[in-house]
């Protein structure tokens, strides 16, 4: 499998192909328009891969982070969503905001998307909210001890503080501290 690709972009393609320069060799790269919109022919890239492998055919995701590819891959789990619909719902949306639709289930901005109807986005949300939070929030704050964030965030929002300010309070904290420490520091920039 291949996890991640890092060259320069020889070509962009309007539907969302690139074709990424990988020490001389071209591996063509479906990307959300979200992405594909920060990149240019020429410039440098690195993407997180998600590799997309059948009998007849294998196909390459591309994301700028880690976030995004658990979104792709939890999205793709969804009965009725395939890797294509999974790439033109974050096309739409950019990741946080289709997260937040999830968890606030909203499922009128969901199926503003091409090709999600309403009855899409309602199953959407039935299977993935609640479930996609801790998972992006692992990857966001990787090298903290599993479920430290989590575990800091939860008592945070027993407090009454609400989930956006903890995450960008979150993304502030040294991961290197043990919960009190990590908890504390957290607190002092709520």
């Amino acid at each position: 499998m291949i996890s991640w690709l890092s060259g320069l972009v020889r070509e962009l393609d309007p539907s969302g192909i690139i074709v990424l320069d990988v020490n001389g060799v071209g591996y063509e790269v479906f990307v959300s328009m979200q992405t594909l919109c920060t990149m240019k022919v020429g410039d440098k890239a690195s993407l997180q891969i998600h590799s997309y492998i059948r009998e007849d055919q294998f196909t390459l995701f591309g994301f700028v982070d880690a976030k995004e590819r658990v979104l792709f891959r939890n999205l793709n789990k969804v009965s009725g969503i395939g890797a294509k619909t999974a790439l033109n719902l974050m096309s739409g949306m950019n990741a946080n905001d289709l997260l937040q639709a999830i968890e606030n289930s909203d499922d009128v901005a969901i199926a503003r998307t091409p090709g999600i109807g309403i009855k899409t986005a309602q199953r959407l949300i039935l299977e993935l909210r609640g479930k996609l939070v801790e998972q992006v929030e692992l990857v966001s704050y990787g090298s903290a001890p599993k479920g430290l964030a989590s575990d800091v965030k939860s008592a945070l929002m027993n407090l009454g503080y609400k989930a956006p300010q903890i995450d960008k309070a979150l993304k502030s904290v040294d991961v290197g501290l043990d919960f009190e420490a990590m908890f504390r520091a957290a607190l002092k920039l709520l």
